[in-house]
């Protein structure tokens, strides 16, 4: 791909910004040569923001990739030494948070910011959310591709003297950053079909139904995946609508639901269900504090994972859900919970 011969939008052509567009140039080349040696592209976007933190001397290198409609994770990062992990201590971000930044980044717009104090007055709501981060200058540049939004690719605390050169990169590398990201999930995709081609006699729960109901359409596919090769048969829904529809023709033996969908509620949802049935339902939830927990336990939920999750936290959950099922049917008392 070749870049502007300005290098920067709205410098003029003269040596200065010739040498800036050549230099620019070279660190891309530099950045697909990684790429281009990784064995994989999970790897390919690791090694990525490695040599991107190293080599332009940032406290954190990240990518965020779209969740849900209200949250986007944080799913790869380097850090420099001493810094902590924001996979760690911010694992997703709700969109609601980054107003107006993330309204410009679904624009295609790159948001390049030298000093976070001055959004203390003009930004407040992004100014309290940054500080408490220790984040002084960021750039954030968006996936995007045919229009839709991926997430972004970001940087926190770069070098003053660095930052233009950085917003050029990474509106180039986005695009490459992007291209990664669907790759692995193609990979994941022919993965997930090598599963469905293997005999399934040694898995552990084939002949049991799970119904997934979520609106958002990557985590359904994920969370497919993810259950899928345990034996079970999937049924999907992205709205409790759909969800009803498939109840009425079906009765599944667990269900995993998401909490806020867009026609209402999960917590109300169950409550229905259990006036007319006792399937096991394993929550799932952005809210992580003490109120949601236990409205789900009351609502009468085995167990509530709080996005993100590990593959084998809703593996287990849901496996533990049809083993409460069971003894409640052998021994007629309440099923288990892990609330």
């Amino acid at each position: 791909m070749k870049m502007n011969s300005a290098g920067i939008a709205g410098c003029p052509p003269n040596r200065s910004c010739e040498e800036s567009a050549a230099r620019n140039e070279q660190f891309v080349g530099e950045c697909l040569k990684k790429i281009r040696k990784a064995p994989d592209a999970e790897d390919g976007l690791k090694r990525l923001l490695c040599f991107l933190g190293e080599q332009l001397e940032c406290d954190r290198v990240y990518v965020f990739e779209e969740m849900d409609r209200q949250h986007i994770r944080n799913t790869y990062e380097w850090c420099r030494a001493g810094i902590s992990s924001g996979i760690e201590e911010l694992p997703y971000v709700a969109k609601k948070d980054l107003l107006p930044w993330y309204g410009q980044l679904t624009k295609g717009e790159n948001i390049i910011e030298p000093d976070v104090e001055l959004l203390r007055e003009k930004d407040t709501l992004i100014y309290e959310f940054l500080q408490p981060q220790k984040i002084q200058s960021i750039i954030l540049s968006p996936l995007l591709a045919q229009g839709k939004m991926y997430g972004f690719l970001g940087t926190d605390n770069p070098p003053p003297e660095k930052m233009e050169h950085i917003s050029v990169v990474f509106d180039v590398l986005a695009y490459f950053v992007c291209s990664l990201v669907s790759q692995r999930e193609l990979s994941r995709l022919r993965e997930s079909y090598s599963h469905k081609k293997r005999p399934k006699t040694d898995a552990l729960h084939t002949g049991k139904t799970v119904l997934l109901v979520d609106d958002s359409p990557q985590l359904l596919r994920l969370n497919e995946r993810v259950l899928r090769p345990e034996g079970y048969s999937i049924l999907s829904a992205g709205t409790l609508w759909e969800a009803r529809t498939i109840l009425h023709k079906t009765t599944p033996d667990a269900i995993v639901l998401d909490i806020d969908l867009p026609d209402g509620n999960g917590l109300d949802f169950c409550r229905e269900l259990r006036a007319r049935n006792e399937i096991p339902v394993v929550f799932l939830t952005a809210h992580s504090d003490a109120q949601t927990v236990q409205e789900g336990a009351k609502a009468g939920g085995c167990a509530l994972l709080t996005k993100p999750y590990q593959m084998e936290e809703l593996q287990n959950a849901v496996a533990d859900a049809l083993s409460g099922v069971n003894i409640k049917k052998s021994e007629g008392i309440v099923g288990k919970s892990q609330y």
